[in-house]
């Protein structure tokens, strides 16, 4: 049997005094930092060596989106693409028109791609890997921002 609900002086009603949520300090804020730091970085080791990606083909990645890599977070992107497709990389609209996490239209996909990662051109944006079509959309909210996505992009 839990213990009863105690009541707090604002006269809400807590489970129990020892289940508070307090703040972390700054040590353990830090330490949690560099744990989903390591995290994301072992995601993305499983991500390249399950796919058998090359030496080569890691360093072209790492190196062309270097400098929209920071554009938006993984957590700003899962928020857009949980938006646009809820989380589908192969998602395609009704009209078969948007196509992929993201929602690209061809001509905007091959205008960034064009810009970015020239291989890209032409491709369908279902058929391209994840990380790549993170990667378009990192690219293309650097150039414009929010706009593309009018209604989804707020939610970032």
């Amino acid at each position: 049997v839990s213990p009863a609900p105690l009541p707090t002086t604002s006269g809400r009603v807590n489970e129990h005094p020892e289940r508070r949520q307090t703040r972390a300090s700054p040590e353990e804020a830090a330490l949690d930092m560099r744990t989903r730091l390591r995290l994301v970085a072992f995601a993305l080791a499983l991500t390249f060596v399950g796919t058998a990606c090359t030496p080569e083909e890691i360093a072209l990645y790492i190196e062309s989106t270097a400098p929209t890599r920071d554009v938006l977070t993984d957590d700003e992107l899962l928020r857009l693409r949980m938006c646009e497709s809820t989380d589908n990389y192969q998602a395609v609209s009704p009209s078969g028109t948007y196509r992929g996490a993201y929602q690209f239209d061809q001509p905007t996909w091959n205008g960034v791609a064009e810009r970015h990662f020239p291989w890209l051109v032409n491709l369908d944006p279902v058929d391209v890997n994840p990380w790549w079509q993170d990667a378009m959309t990192r690219a293309l909210w650097s150039e414009r921002g929010a706009q593309p996505w009018p209604v989804c992009g707020k939610r970032v």
